[in-house]
């Protein structure tokens, strides 16, 4: 039975579409629709065009923490679905590529690479923390191109990253920056100089303090509206500037942890390791062991519904796997998937996900919380 509190990606309404508009914006071919709502207000004659993500700055998020006619609701244009798992490595690789999961292949934070289950930001394995011999593992699995690279056309093309994300090399003017303020501080910058451009910049900071603090804790609200302070005087600041801001996903508060690593009869079942996210987990399951597995499962029928990978992909849960069959394999043969209930999975013991000092706040999963998203214009000068 479908669960009702699920919001699947629409994939003509969603992150992908966004980054679709962006891409078509500065000339680039797109595989997907685009949104005509925001593609209206981007006019080719703002000298600035700035496309901002907020990390987990989800629209629930907005409506819990900020009032109706706060300066983001108020230019909030539209409301759009993440991808599944609505988390940061399939989100974000979504927002810069303008592809689905199943396009790009970085489904989540870990995927299982026949049995060796890789952190693809960190390159290193799950469960052992040991970095893979090539450390540019993800990458050379699972191309892609970001949208915005290779850019031929009046605009220059910049990025700004958290100085310990900017390893990452995403185009040829990369800007660094620590902290909110040097991040607005480092955007004012680039809009005072004289060519016309494109930026993107991506700030993790909120999605890191709900973890840690939840949605609506005072700490989580300060930021949220600070980053709102930041953004309105900005853009008032530079009336030939457009500002598109939007998230890569939302956020639930965590309700409890499932000890899936403590379940013998499940472990007995694994052919290969939890792979995936904590409430969008993919099981690998030995072929002789599929009845036992489904009848072990049933016992968190409450808090997750047990999907067959082949399922969802039918659904067109990861988008169309035409550009990359082989993909389907990354899925395992089961996807655990988080309800309303707001519990999540533990992968192993001594795993951070597990400790209430950190994890009061989560997402990866198929709720409202968790997959819709705002996006918000602003023209500047107002």
């Amino acid at each position: 039975m479908e669960n009702k509190s699920f919001v699947f990606p629409d994939f003509k309404h969603s992150i992908v579409n966004l980054a679709a508009t962006m891409a078509d914006f500065l000339g680039q071919p797109v595989r997907h629709p685009i949104l005509p709502a925001v593609a209206e207000k981007l006019k080719p004659d703002y000298k600035n065009v700035f496309y901002i993500v907020i990390d987990a700055m989800g629209a629930e998020i907005l409506q819990k923490n900020l009032p109706a006619d706060s300066f983001f609701r108020t230019h909030q244009v539209e409301t759009i679905t993440s991808v599944f798992p609505s988390t940061t490595a399939a989100a974000t690789t979504s927002l810069t590529s303008a592809l689905t999961p199943s396009e790009h292949g970085w489904f989540a934070w870990s995927v299982d690479f026949d049995g060796e289950v890789i952190e693809l930001f960190r390159n290193r394995n799950f469960y052992t923390h040991e970095f893979t011999a090539d450390r540019n593992f993800a990458k050379g699995h699972l191309s892609y191109t970001n949208f915005f690279e290779n850019v031929k056309g009046d605009r220059a093309i910049y990025s700004c990253y958290a100085a310990s994300l900017s390893s990452k090399i995403h185009a040829e003017h990369e800007v660094e920056y620590s902290g909110l303020a040097q991040m607005f501080r480092r955007l004012n910058h680039l809009a005072n100089l004289p060519e016309k451009k494109f930026v993107y910049a991506y700030f993790p900071d909120l999605d890191s303090i709900m973890h840690g603090y939840g949605t609506t804790a005072p700490k989580s609200q300060r930021l949220l509206k600070m980053i709102e302070k930041k953004t309105a005087r900005l853009a008032k600041r530079h009336p030939d500037s457009l500002f598109v801001l939007t998230a890569d996903h939302g956020q639930v508060d965590t309700q409890g942890f499932t000890f899936i690593c403590d379940d013998a009869e499940i472990q007995a079942c694994l052919e290969h390791p939890l792979a995936l996210d904590p409430r969008g987990a993919s099981f690998k399951i030995k072929p002789d062991k599929m009845a036992d597995f489904k009848k072990a499962f049933a016992k968190y029928e409450a808090d997750y519904a047990l999907y067959p990978s082949s399922e969802l992909i039918e659904k067109g849960g990861f988008g169309d796997f035409k550009l990359h069959p082989e993909y389907k394999k990354y899925l395992g043969d089961f996807i655990a998937v988080g309800k309303d209930t707001n519990k999540m999975l533990v992968f192993a013991q001594g795993e951070q996900y597990h400790s209430n000092h950190l994890y009061h706040g989560m997402h990866t999963g198929l709720t409202a919380g968790e997959m819709l998203v705002p996006v918000i214009v602003i023209a500047g000068g107002k």
